[in-house]
């Protein structure tokens, strides 16, 4: 094994958690001694943020667009890298094969005002609801089976169903599935790279997956590397999936551990590329983002002109449904072709697929259980334990966020705890 000198801080991950991590140590203190270790090859630097060209129009590999109200510190970050974005209007399509017409925000706001109302009830009856409800069983309960169905379908997302009720409710940012708002068009290669360049190519390790953390009598971490490497630091920042946090913290993968609250969730983004007489038809019937009926849940215009298009943006179950067919074969471009034309309402045969490309993420995003309340007051005080696991430890990334899903909520969760005070304490 190799042994290199001591570190002041090692980074765990290069997904945006990890490289915002790293600027935001580094500009405080240029002088601190840093590392980052990616298990993947250089190509995936930037994790589930990204750009690929696929048959001649670049695409979004997992994190697909930014929020102009919504997203501070993404918005304040390319400003200060100098990143040009672009604003779009983001707004809501259903196929007509959708039956009956949706309507998400009269049946959110039905959920949150019988949801408020049975906590007012509790509070006057000075219950204490010490068991909370994932959102399914929760709105099940009010809408019935039916409906509530219909509500899943309409929404053109499934990541939420077994969240605690309250956090769908108040942290999910559900009005993004209903209304419309200004959408952010930003290259996330462009950021990833701007980035990368401010750390300085120096101070990443690429293909070095970690697999174990331990810690010497003098306190001094010791990363190992499945490549027989040792990394020695003074403090960890893991910015991983769930399922690293669980190898690597230890006690983590105990029943009753709170990292055990923590789920990861499968998506897919399938991109398809059509024949120029197919790309005529689906621009008639696909205008913009439309939601359909099955496992493709939503397909999306990427260059009309080139006839590109995301065909699908799946999860869970309908990601599972649709991952034995991705390979780009001919039998699977016809089982995709048939599937939309039965989505979107189109005649048999009238769709031919040219090339398909696909990005499936078995952890896309992450979920929390249910809080367990007789332990945590609320889902704030959950996330600062799980940010805080060990002294010397700290944990960032979607998987610890409050606002799940999106990578504001990443760079939310780094500067709850990369401050001054912590900086100056290394």
């Amino acid at each position: 094994m190799t042994i290199n000198h001591v570190y002041d801080v090692i980074i765990v991950g290069s997904g945006i958690a990890g490289l915002y991590s790293a600027y935001k140590i580094l500009q405080m203190n240029p002088k601190i001694k840093l590392l980052i270790l990616e298990k993947n090859h250089k190509k995936w630097m930037g994790g589930r943020m990204g750009n690929e060209p696929f048959q001649g129009t670049m695409v979004v590999n997992g994190a697909g667009v930014g929020r102009k109200k919504k997203d501070e510190l993404l918005i304040q970050l390319l400003n200060e890298l100098h990143l040009h974005y672009s604003e779009f209007p983001a707004s809501h399509n259903y196929a007509s094969t959708i039956h009956p017409d949706c309507n998400v925000k009269k049946m959110f706001d039905l959920l949150k005002k019988t949801y408020n109302d049975e906590e007012a009830e509790m509070k006057k009856e000075k219950k204490n609801n010490n068991e909370r409800k994932t959102f399914k069983v929760f709105a099940k309960s009010v809408l019935g089976s039916t409906a509530y169905k219909h509500f899943l379908l309409c929404s053109g997302y499934t990541d939420y169903e077994e969240e605690d009720a309250h956090d769908v409710l108040y942290n999910y940012g559900f009005d993004d599935n209903y209304s419309d708002w200004i959408g952010l068009s930003i290259s996330w290669k462009d950021l990833v790279n701007a980035l990368y360049r401010k750390i300085g190519s120096h101070l990443f390790h690429f293909s070095s997956n970690v697999e174990n953390i331990l810690q010497n009598d003098d306190g001094i971490f010791i990363l190992q590397t499945k490549e027989k490497k040792q990394f020695l630091c003074n403090h960890v920042i893991l910015a991983t999936t769930i399922q690293s946090i669980q190898q690597l913290i230890p006690g983590a993968l105990q029943k009753h551990s709170l990292y055990q609250q923590i789920h990861g969730q499968p998506f897919l983004r399938l991109y398809g590329k059509f024949s120029k007489s197919s790309a005529e038809i689906l621009a008639n019937y696909i205008t913009g983002q439309t939601i359909v009926p099955g496992p493709l849940q939503k397909i999306i215009p990427m260059d009309k002109k080139k006839g590109v298009y995301m065909i699908a943006y799946s999860d869970n179950n309908s990601a599972r449904i649709l991952q034995p067919y991705l390979k780009n074969t001919l039998e699977n471009r016809e089982f995709f072709e048939r599937l939309l034309e039965t989505s979107i309402g189109l005649p048999n045969h009238c769709l031919e697929l040219l090339s398909i490309k696909d990005y499936y993420w078995q952890i896309g995003t992450h979920y929390y259980e249910p809080l367990h309340t007789s332990e945590y007051l609320n889902r704030k005080v959950f996330l600062k334990h799980a940010q805080h696991p060990i002294p010397g430890v700290l944990i960032v990334g979607e998987v610890v966020a409050l606002h799940q899903g999106w990578v504001e909520g990443a760079l939310e969760s780094v500067d709850a705890v990369l401050n001054k005070k912590w900086i100056n304490q290394l």
